[in-house]
């Protein structure tokens, strides 16, 4: 299948330098994203005079090389596109191993209940408010701007429930922990998630799957963005809190149960000291992960394959950077910049900023994993409303790919 720009403002010419730009930089910060959710690791204790701020070298390091990799595209040198998507992944690469050593070479190894910069009560009613306006605007704006596709307001209203699940549930002595209602949530986010992208954006996917190079940068992207967000939601740590008398003889593996997303889910805990490696898997958090890092990609392969037809469907000026680059930009305010206030202020004065995305009461990391999936999704069907599927061939150049 090949895809037809509909609408005015499409062209084959050149790729807008500030929308590029931009929209390669939004996917460079993604990867220094995460599921919104941080924890203490002191990995700094395993590598005495390896210090935290020694991550930034390969993470600006490797945002220079997707830089260089844009200013490439940009230019008038006779580079193949495959090679230059080469080039922005590795750098891509380079830049998420940096971002992983910041979070795991935290030099915190406690938090102090004390340092809250707001009580549990006080982030419990943010929280129940933020839920409660996500539900009534998506309402709103999804009847208003969209009537004939009700299925958007439903996601929102299921995005703002996600938001105030645990808190409602909660006060009203419903254990949302056990509920069954959150095992409903949460199939029903990722089921809402996956109807969208089939109904209204079937034909952009299969476009992008038929792209070689689309398919081959979304993938690689999305596995990436995956394994990163494994490091940086605690999924996977490779330096265990040293304070956890965790034995560094023996290895196991164990079942046992695990909180969140929302619900409890069984879940398999791990330790091979030969790695070093820790972490657990459970059934909820792999398929949220699975999901937002599928989200990523896709939206990756929507650049490569821009860039490989020259084309800027979905993405006509600022906008649409701004579309891909602010899903990132929701991700990226957990675990990555807790640990960049980290070395800028050092552990103790950055504690308060810390506790806003560890602390469970807290409506933050949900609220920007809320606006990522929306987001991220959201871009997804832009890029697909603005191309439609047609027998002419609007198919990439094969001069483009590489050699």
């Amino acid at each position: 299948m090949s895809l037809a720009v509909a609408g005015e403002g499409s062209s084959m010419g050149r790729p807008r330098p500030a929308s590029r730009l931009l929209a390669l930089a939004g996917l460079g910060i993604v990867l220094l994203s995460g599921v919104p959710t941080a924890a203490a690791h002191g990995g700094g204790h395993y590598l005495p005079g390896v210090h935290q701020w020694y991550a930034l070298v390969p993470l600006l390091g490797g945002l220079g090389v997707v830089a260089a990799g844009v200013f490439l595209r940009r230019s008038d040198y006779a580079v193949g596109v495959g090679r230059l998507l080469t080039v922005v992944f590795f750098g891509l690469v380079v830049a998420a191993f940096g971002a992983v050593a910041l979070v795991q070479l935290s030099p915190v190894l406690s938090l102090n209940v004390s340092q809250r910069p707001l009580t549990s009560e006080t982030l419990t009613a943010f929280r129940l408010i933020a839920g409660v306006a996500v539900i009534a605007g998506s309402f709103a704006v999804g009847r208003l701007r969209w009537p004939e596709r009700p299925r958007y307001a439903v996601l929102g209203v299921l995005l703002g429930a996600w938001v105030v699940y645990p808190a409602a549930f909660d006060n009203l002595g419903l254990q949302s922990s056990v509920n069954p209602a959150g095992y409903v949530l949460f199939a029903s986010v990722l089921a809402g998630v996956a109807y969208i992208a089939y109904r209204d954006a079937r034909h952009a996917l299969a476009a992008l799957a038929a792209d070689p190079l689309a398919r081959r940068f979304g993938v690689a992207v999305g596995l990436l963005a995956a394994v990163f967000f494994m490091f940086s939601a605690g999924i996977l740590i490779i330096f265990p809190d040293p304070t956890g008398n965790i034995s560094w003889a023996h290895s196991f593996v164990r079942v046992l149960p695990v909180k969140d997303p929302l619900v409890y889910w069984p879940a398999v805990e791990f330790w091979f000291p030969s790695l070093p490696l820790t972490g657990y898997l459970s059934l909820g958090m792999m398929a949220l992960v699975l999901s937002l890092a599928a989200l990523v990609g896709v939206n990756a392969a929507i650049v490569a394959y821009q860039w490989h037809c020259r084309d800027d469907a979905g993405f006509n000026g600022a906008a649409g950077a701004a579309a891909i680059a602010a899903p990132n930009a929701c991700c990226c305010c957990g675990p990555v910049l807790s640990q960049l206030a980290v070395v800028a202020l050092g552990p103790t004065a950055a504690m308060p900023f810390y506790w806003l995305f560890i602390d469970v009461s807290s409506p933050f990391g949900v609220l920007f994993f809320a606006a990522s999936f929306a987001l991220l999704l959201g871009n997804l069907v832009r890029f697909a409303n603005a191309v439609t599927p047609t027998v002419a061939d609007a198919a990439p150049n094969a001069a483009d790919a590489p050699a």
